[in-house]
């Protein structure tokens, strides 16, 4: 009975999932998107702290004052 059960929800799952090769064509632009912005958001990130650090870091002069 169980086994009946198990067998029946695996075949509907894999008939909703299914392998569809075609489908890359309209996932991998969305892909490319979504990692440029990444790495825009990290290089936004990096260029502030480096900004930040420049900007409020004391001169080795100013410290033995």
């Amino acid at each position: 009975m169980l086994t009946s059960i198990y067998f029946a929800v695996i075949n509907i799952f894999t008939l909703a999932i299914g392998f569809k090769p075609d489908s890359w064509q309209k996932t991998l632009p969305a892909l490319v998107i979504g990692m440029i912005g990444i790495f825009l958001v990290i290089g936004i990130i990096i260029l502030a702290t480096y900004g930040l650090n420049k900007f409020f870091s004391r001169k080795k002069n100013d410290s033995e004052e």
